[in-house]
């Protein structure tokens, strides 16, 4: 594996790719197929898109071609531009997968817009949170929501001050079936649709290509992806169009799968939402050769038996991403399902998405992410010093794909990003001596539940708002379904601790409940609390730093039950 001793810098033990060194946009790079993405004659030589179909809509007849997409876009791009949709101004998207959301992030992008896309379970405050933060820099003037959504974004909107007439619906509102849906069926008749914009624009002109300048070709914004960084609230993450084409050719989601498959003309089926059994049928119907998964989902097709009801014989590899597998896990996934190979992928927003990733023809060790892909380097640096291989420390990494930094934090970025290019992950790894990658702990404090980021700081500040909180602290706790889930460690003020000296049990397990709700009722479902533990003080360091380490083993002592077992 190269490692150069000097400088401590890994480099992939694969071959170098030549990537685009033409000023891009994420638009051409999809629909401008001949176009010399670089002189490079070396380069990854795209095949004709022409005819291919390149998305499927699970649950109806749907789809489109390449043309179909490319022809969809420009009609969502007029659309978009006539309701001020235009160069440095945003579309936000909150809505969940639908056949028409790559067509409305690269309607933006050809207009020279930032696109910026808000978790479908978001809470009202929470894609305020978000709208607030993108619009102090790059105006947002469409939010588009999926009908069942419109009463969040509603609520949102009128909780910045924003006007409620930016919201344009993804598609008209289904059957309801009960009250709630009626209302919000009821609220959505009031907004239009993405055909509804298409068809008062279509005696419009298609408005100019915005092209990217040769000195913008690295740095010309296209996301802004909200992550939480290593503490605090979510931050929006800048990620160039550079970033996403660099990426193509080796993201998760939104550029691996979206994107990289779709340069490679591999169709895309579009699920909603994850349901377990519709999953399966896709699979089985649509003959899918290739599954993006998240480790709760490895563990369903290890354990649940209802697998057996399916043919999954066309699926020829699985990879996992957003939190890391067990040794066990993949051991036990081998063995049910002999044909399929699996493995691993390494990486994080503020990369843009993969730093390692697996080689399918290569039988990786299961607790392995992977390779480091192409044009990526690495450091593991302990106390100031690089790391050998197999020597733990923090992993530092080096590529065309990183972001640019947090958008309007410049305190944030300069701790995550270095003035020598490296993104400091905060994650504890090492290489081994074949060029593996090893994820073993995490620096930074975040806790993953199903492959989502929660900041145990964000919770923390919310918990403080309860009237019978008088400390707090949170930490991640192992969670057989999702891996990790969050636990509120929670001192009480002086009135609640008398209250329930006078009153016992009950009104503690009344206290711990209204606890939990006060979460539930204010953040996203994935970050609701999985327990609450009462002590006596919270424990700290002497300069005020919350002992989390503390607080795990205790969790541990308390909840001897041994590892997973598949």
């Amino acid at each position: 594996m190269p490692f150069n001793r000097d400088t401590g810098i890994y480099t992939s033990r694969l071959r170098s790719v030549a990537l685009p060194d033409k000023p891009l946009s994420i638009y051409d790079f999809l629909f401008e197929p001949r176009q010399p993405y670089t002189d490079d004659p070396t380069a990854f030589k795209r095949s004709d898109p022409t005819g291919r179909t390149w998305l499927l809509d699970a649950h109806s007849s749907r789809s489109l071609t390449y043309e179909q997409a490319r022809e969809r876009t420009d009609e969502l791009a007029r659309a978009f531009n006539q309701r001020g949709l235009t160069e440095g101004t945003t579309l936000v998207v909150f809505a969940p997968n639908d056949v028409d959301y790559g067509p409305s992030l690269w309607a933006a992008f050809r207009q020279g817009a930032v696109a910026s896309c808000a978790n479908p379970a978001y809470q009202p405050a929470e894609l305020a949170h978000q709208l607030k933060t993108v619009d102090a820099h790059h105006p947002v003037k469409i939010v588009l929501v999926h009908p069942d959504s419109v009463e969040t974004a509603v609520k949102a909107c009128e909780e910045v001050d924003f006007s409620t007439e930016m919201i344009v619906l993804l598609r008209p509102p289904g059957k309801a079936v009960d009250r709630d849906l009626v209302n919000t069926k009821s609220l959505s008749s009031g907004f239009p649709t993405l055909d509804d914009i298409i068809a008062a624009s279509r005696d419009k002109p298609l408005p100019p290509k915005v092209s990217i300048r040769a000195e913008e070709a690295k740095t010309k914004l296209a996301l802004l992806s909200f992550s939480s960084g290593t503490t605090g609230p979510p931050k929006a993450v800048m990620i160039p169009h550079y970033a996403v084409i660099a990426n193509v050719y080796h993201i998760y989601g939104l550029i691996v799968i979206l994107h990289g498959s779709l340069f490679q003309n591999v169709p895309i089926v579009v699920l909603p939402r994850f349901d377990f059994r519709a999953f399966l049928q896709s699979i089985q119907d649509f003959r899918i050769s290739t599954l993006f998964l998240v480790p709760p989902q490895i563990i369903l097709l290890v354990k649940q038996d209802i697998v057996k009801e399916y043919d999954l014989s066309s699926v020829k590899m699985a990879m996992a991403g957003a939190a890391p597998l067990t040794n066990d896990t993949v051991t036990a996934f081998r063995k049910r399902f002999p044909s399929i190979s699996i493995g691993q992928g390494y990486g994080m927003t503020e990369s843009a998405t993969i730093i390692s990733l697996l080689d399918p023809s290569v039988v990786f060790p299961g607790a392995s992410a992977g390779l480091l892909v192409p044009n990526i380097e690495a450091k593991i640096v302990s106390e100031g010093k690089h790391m050998p291989p197999g020597k733990i420390g923090e992993l530092w990494s080096r590529g065309p794909s990183n972001a640019l930094g947090y958008l309007g934090n410049e305190k944030a970025t300069k701790e995550t990003f270095d003035a020598d290019g490296f993104l400091h992950t905060g994650d504890e790894a090492y290489l081994d001596e074949e060029g593996l990658l090893f994820i073993t702990d995490r620096l930074k404090e975040l806790i993953k539940v199903s492959g989502f980021q929660v900041a145990p700081a964000e919770l923390e500040g919310h918990l403080l708002g309860h009237e019978d909180v008088q400390d707090v602290c949170v930490i991640g706790i192992p969670d057989e379904k999702r891996g990790e889930a969050p636990k509120a460690y929670i001192s009480l003020t002086p009135a609640a601790a008398s209250r329930i000296k006078s009153n016992g049990p009950e009104a503690e397990q009344a206290l711990l409940s209204s606890v939990k709700d006060f979460v539930a009722q204010h953040k996203i479902k994935y970050k609701h609390l999985a327990e609450v533990e009462i002590i006596e003080a919270i424990p700290k360091t002497p300069s005020g730093k919350l002992l989390r380490k503390d607080l795990r083993v205790r969790h541990a002592q308390k909840n001897k039950k041994g590892g997973e077992k598949l």
